[in-house]
C-alpha cells in the first residue's frame, strides 16, 4: 500500500507541473472588455543627452509603447498629446519625432520627445502624455500618463 501511495504522489506531482507548464505557455490577453484588443500602455522610456547644431545641450526622451503609435492615420493626433513642464520654467517647448512605420517598421512603437530649451540639471521635470494618444488600431491610453525625471549634469 505504501508503494502505491508514493507512486500516486509522484504522478500527481508530475501532473501538476505538466499542467502548470501548459498554463504558462499560452499567452493571456490583457484586455478588460474581452473584445480581443490588448491595451495601449507605455512599456518604458530612456533619457538621452544630445547637442544641437549650435552646440546647445538638449534632452531627448525616447518612449516605448505597446502598439504602433506612429502610423500616418494617428501621428498628427498623437503629436498633440505630449507636454513637458517644470515648476520654475513652466511649459517647455518640445519637438516630437516619429519614424515612418512604412519605411522603418522597427520604430513603430517609439516616439522621441526633444526639449527645445536646455533642461537644468538637478531640477524635476514632468512629461505628460494625454489619454487621447491612440494606436494604429484605434486603442487609446486608458488614462493620462505622467513621467517625472531629473536630468543629471554632464560629467567632464
Amino acid at each position: 500500500m505504501f508503494l502505491k501511495t508514493k507512486n500516486l504522489k509522484s504522478y500527481l506531482f508530475l501532473l501538476f507541473f505538466i499542467i502548470l507548464f501548459f498554463a504558462l505557455s499560452f499567452p493571456v490577453s490583457a484586455d478588460k472588455d474581452g473584445n480581443g484588443k490588448n491595451s495601449l500602455f507605455v512599456q518604458g522610456y530612456r533619457l538621452l543627452d544630445a547637442l544641437n547644431e549650435e552646440g546647445v545641450r538638449s534632452t531627448e526622451i525616447e518612449l516605448f509603447f505597446s502598439k504602433n503609435v506612429v502610423n500616418i492615420m494617428v501621428n498628427e493626433n498623437n503629436k498633440k498629446c505630449f507636454s513637458l513642464f517644470n515648476e520654475e520654467q513652466g511649459i517647455i517647448p518640445i519637438e516630437i519625432q516619429m519614424a515612418d512605420d512604412q519605411i522603418d517598421r522597427e520604430k513603430r512603437h517609439i516616439i522621441k520627445i526633444i526639449s527645445q530649451k536646455p533642461l537644468e540639471p538637478g531640477k524635476t521635470f514632468q512629461l505628460t502624455i494625454a489619454s487621447e494618444l491612440e494606436s494604429k488600431n484605434g486603442i487609446k491610453l486608458e488614462k493620462q500618463v505622467k513621467i517625472n525625471f531629473v536630468p543629471l549634469d554632464i560629467i567632464k
